[in-house]
């Protein structure tokens, strides 16, 4: 538990984090990463953005449902999701995550953390922009869409500092 603490407590410091992360993080994992985030994502960034859109505002009105029909892909993806983790914390903190802490604690742990994490990278001066992208991407399945954000995180990154900071994704160059 100590140890799950300690690296949900390193995501949320990303100063500390972007030192450690030198490598990257596949496609798929990434692409995992987020689909396994999207139903606390979807709600996430429905309640940072409650003050500034109008209550019947895609996101506000539909993020409940969005967050429900992604939970199955999110289940789906949690494997893969799992194994990302796994890896970020031996990243981290230079050992394997221990087995005991492969199951239903990390699971329940992972969601919130890193739909929050994501959640917050949307400023509330994009709430406008965030309604009217999940109003676009709605009706694809929550394994394409977390395939897409990880392919756009990826071109997006310019700078190489990945998502939030921390989480640099794989360029198809990478792998080659």
């Amino acid at each position: 538990m100590k140890r799950v603490a300690l690296a949900l407590m390193l995501a949320a410091c990303p100063g500390v984090v972007r030192a450690q992360a030198q490598a990257c993080v596949p496609q798929g994992q990434a692409a995992a990463l987020v689909t396994f985030a999207l139903p606390t994502l979807v709600t996430q960034i429905a309640i940072r953005c409650r003050e500034q859109l109008p209550r019947n505002a895609y996101l506000i009105a539909n993020s409940a449902i969005l967050a429900d029909r992604f939970r199955p892909d999110a289940d789906a993806a949690w494997p893969e999701a799992r194994r990302a983790i796994g890896d970020l914390f031996t990243r981290f903190l230079g050992q394997p995550m221990p087995a005991d802490m492969n199951g239903e604690m990390v699971r329940l742990l992972a969601e919130p953390a890193l739909g929050a994490l994501l959640a917050k990278q949307v400023a509330a001066r994009d709430c406008a922009t965030a309604d009217e992208a999940v109003a676009a991407v709605a009706p694809l399945r929550g394994r394409d869409l977390g395939r897409l954000a990880a392919l756009a995180a990826t071109i997006a990154d310019r700078k190489g500092a990945g998502i939030a900071g921390m989480l640099r994704i794989c360029r198809p160059e990478d792998a080659r």
